[in-house]
């Protein structure tokens, strides 16, 4: 009896736009560029997926499905998790993480401007700056030059299901609903009192069973499950982020914010969203339905139903693609941004752009 040929998925190539300075890109190269190019050593993604994505203020960090942690940018102060302390990094690296007993087995992980966060099955690491308690090692811990478990987080028998950082502070979610942050929380965007938080501390008077967080530059925004709609804005008002929020946000499938606005994709496809919009951040007019989004720092990737990837927003540096406007705004309109394949993966941070695009199969299945 023949043995059928088992079926391979198609090679992925992970393409990057934008700002590029300290070669947060992976590149090779620090120059910004305006449409999408692969990343220097493709051939590394194009079996080995990514899966999450993190950005801080210049630096990328991609865990991959096989749990890799792969990072590219500013390198000050250990940021990213690599043991060379060189200050930039302009490929992707596969990451190291010394000093622990064990190899953790990295599911998730997040980004503040000036540190990166690490989860697994039941520890929370982080390394690089948090003079505003970024990094939840406590009072003294200004600087981690590698990555270091936060000390008693998760509480024993929880586990991290979902996390999200912003410029100076971080929001985790347990599995049991309950909800923690440190950082920067003086607009009481981690609760109150509203303060600087060095280690985990729980975030009070949520009166429903968390599942989603998303954190803005000072706000945090979590959600209950779809079937309830019920959702929470903490922090500063600023650009109406918590006053112009709906009363509830059911069905919905995806959250998503930037600095100043939050983005709720709901199942039926639209995409409800509220906050700055001077740069052209809100969704424009006639929007085609989308299958996913991500949220930048002041711009937002979409996927529509047709398979396209569009942008639109403050792409000063490139990130929304072209054309834009004599300021670098993409309003009331969007961009169509061309890769070859199907978009698997989109990812927006500070001022970048990236796009995990699987190439087509024929009808035989070959490449």
């Amino acid at each position: 009896m023949p043995h059928e040929r088992p079926q391979r998925s198609p090679p992925t190539t992970l393409y990057a736009f934008g700002s590029n300075g300290s070669g947060q890109l992976g590149l090779a190269h620090t120059d910004d560029v305006s449409e999408p190019q692969p990343v220097a050593d493709t051939q590394r993604f194009r079996d080995q997926q990514p899966a999450w994505m993190a950005s801080g203020g210049n630096h990328t960090v991609i865990l991959t499905s096989d749990c890799e942690i792969f990072a590219a940018g500013d390198n000050a102060n250990g940021r990213i998790p690599w043991q060379n302390l060189s200050t930039s990094i302009t490929s992707f690296t596969d990451s190291v993480i010394p000093r622990l007993p064990t190899p953790p087995f990295i599911r998730l992980c997040a980004a503040t401007w000036e540190a990166t966060i690490l989860v697994s099955d039941d520890r929370v690491l982080s390394c690089g700056t948090g003079n505003h308690g970024e990094l939840g090692q406590g009072e003294k811990i200004k600087e981690s030059q590698w990555p270091q478990r936060i000390a008693k987080f998760p509480p024993p028998g929880t586990r991290v299901v979902d996390i999200a950082a912003c410029m100076s502070h971080t929001v985790a979610v347990l599995d049991n609903g309950e909800v923690y942050g440190w950082g920067n929380g003086r607009k009481g965007q981690l609760g109150e009192p509203a303060a600087t938080v060095w280690s985990p501390r729980k975030i009070e008077g949520i009166p429903f069973h968390a599942l989603r967080v998303t954190c803005g530059r000072e706000f945090t925004f979590i959600a209950g499950h779809p079937s309830e709609g019920a959702h929470l804005v903490l922090g500063s008002d600023k650009f109406s982020v918590k006053s112009g929020a709906p009363e509830k946000i059911a069905d919905y499938l995806d959250i998503g914010s930037g600095w100043s606005s939050i983005y709720v994709l709901l199942k039926s496809g639209s995409l409800v969203a509220w906050g700055r919009n001077d740069h052209g951040q809100m969704p424009p007019k006639d929007l085609p339905p989308v299958d996913f989004i991500s949220a930048g720092s002041e711009h937002v990737l979409a996927k529509t139903k047709e398979n396209k990837i569009i942008a639109w927003g403050w792409g000063e540096h490139g990130n929304c693609g072209k054309p834009t406007d004599a300021s670098g705004n993409v309003i009331n309109r969007w961009n169509e941004i061309s890769i070859k394949g199907n978009a698997k993966m989109i990812s927006a941070g500070c001022a970048t752009s990236f796009i995990l695009a699987q190439e087509e199969q024929d009808s035989a299945g070959e490449r």
